[in-house]
């Protein structure tokens, strides 16, 4: 792990002043850094690659923000199966695995070769659009079709291996990772799953009706969820960030993606440590 790319946000560190801290830090170590040419441009420090380059040149992407920018980051990394660590510079970061305090340890171990990398599976949507694959994506937490700002409930049909599930007028209806269990489905009343799991989470959104739950079933399945509705204001979106406005009869495929992340970790921290911490600590500070 001696060629760190970095992958900042540069709406939260606008003149790259974190940046160039962290990019001094790595090159105190002896390893290199790696960037994109926007971000050179900004911080004039380390080596610009065009990306075609910077995914093959580099041995760890290491991502400096929040949650938002580290689920950004991780489907552009995951095609080239290279490790990715997160540095958190937003409020929660559930996925980053290393705070601001706990940057210089963090960097030892890693010029040291102490860590270790886990697997993350994410999902695939396919929107069928008149019998036609329309567009494809593919998530880490979460794929959503919900109303939009001004619509009122939808209505969508739910199905599992091409068996119907149920009919759900809601807000909308989400199928996430377990990875993506603590993220929008947790706000859904979606249960909490154990990231090292394979399963796909169907949640509905805010159903009208009391007996639509979360349904947990195996990663292999296929879900298939139809739109009924024909003048509403649909979205689907990845992630909470990508998306496509939906029409009526659009048929989204969500399977297992054959694309992985792979999550470097520095800390000896277990999930549930995380989930204390991150959640029901935070939680009861609030109060």
């Amino acid at each position: 792990m001696k060629k760190i790319g970095i992958i900042p946000n540069l709406v939260k560190d606008v003149i790259g002043v974190q940046t160039r801290i962290l990019i001094s830090k790595i090159l105190s170590y002896g390893m290199e850094v790696f960037m994109m040419p926007q971000v050179f441009n900004v911080v004039k420090i380390g080596n610009a690659l065009p990306p075609e380059q910077f995914f093959k040149i580099c041995d760890v992407i290491m991502v400096l923000g929040g949650d938002g920018t580290f689920l950004r980051a991780a489907r552009k990394v995951a095609p080239h199966n290279l490790p990715i660590l997160g540095i958190n510079m937003g409020r929660l970061g559930f996925l980053t695995e290393v705070e601001w305090a706990e940057l210089d340890n963090a960097l030892l171990n890693l010029a040291q070769d102490r860590y270790t990398i886990e697997e993350r599976m994410m999902i695939r949507a396919s929107l069928v659009r008149n019998g036609d694959i329309y567009a494809q994506f593919d998530a880490l937490n979460d794929v959503a079709i919900a109303k939009g700002s001004f619509a009122r409930i939808i209505h969508l049909n739910a199905y599992i291996n091409d068996k119907f599930v149920n009919y759900y007028p809601a807000d909308g209806l989400l199928v996430s990772t377990p990875t993506g269990s603590t993220a929008y489905s947790l706000s859904a009343g979606g249960p909490i799953i154990n990231p090292n799991m394979e399963c796909l989470l169907l949640t509905p959104i805010c159903p009208h009706t009391m007996d639509r739950r979360p349904i947990v079933t195996d990663a292999n399945d296929e879900i298939k969820i139809v739109v009924t509705d024909s003048k509403q204001d649909i979205l689907l979106t990845v992630d909470g960030q990508d998306g496509v406005l939906l029409i009526e009869h659009d048929v989204i495929i969500i399977n297992k993606s054959r694309l992985k992340v792979h999550l470097l970790h520095i800390n000896n921290r277990s999930f549930f440590d995380i989930l204390r911490n991150k959640l029901i600590d935070r939680k009861d500070d609030e109060e």
